[in-house]
């Protein structure tokens, strides 16, 4: 006979399948990062580029907590100058006026362009999150 605790609406069953669908999705979007920066990787270009300020960002900790993404700008090898927000956000974030170097794809540079030290931990993490997706689907999996 089954627990009381299994089969009532927020038991194990409902906290496993959160589980599952959480990490499936940890899955998908890691997986759709790391194509993005491995396709990225085999048309990159290089370009120096400068810093050209700061942006405040929201945070996920919640209202009225803010860090600092860097806004850095580049010129494409066409002659195309690109100004770009980093995915990646610090406190209190890079100063102003130094040089950065930047790795875009050529054909959407406005789109793709990243600092080269993000682009590289972003194909260092995906795989790791990927990794985490995986063992939460497990673990949910297993307690069903």
């Amino acid at each position: 006979m089954a627990d009381a605790a299994s089969t009532r609406l927020g038991g194990p069953v409902v906290g496993n399948i959160l589980s599952i669908a959480l990490g499936l999705t940890f899955v998908g979007v890691a997986l759709a990062e790391i194509v993005g920066r491995l396709r990225l990787t085999r048309r990159m270009r290089r370009a120096r580029g400068v810093f050209v300020g700061r942006e405040e960002v929201g945070h996920v900790s919640g209202p009225g907590v803010y860090s600092r993404a860097a806004r850095f700008r580049f010129t494409t090898e066409d002659g195309r100058t690109v100004e770009r927000t980093s995915a990646l956000s610090t406190f209190p974030g890079p100063r102003p006026g130094r040089a950065v170097t930047v790795v875009y794809d050529p054909e959407r540079p406005h789109s793709t362009a990243e600092r080269a030290g993000v682009h590289l931990a972003m194909l260092v993490l995906g795989p790791l999150v990927v990794v985490l997706g995986v063992i939460m689907v497990y673990r949910g999996w297993s307690g069903l």
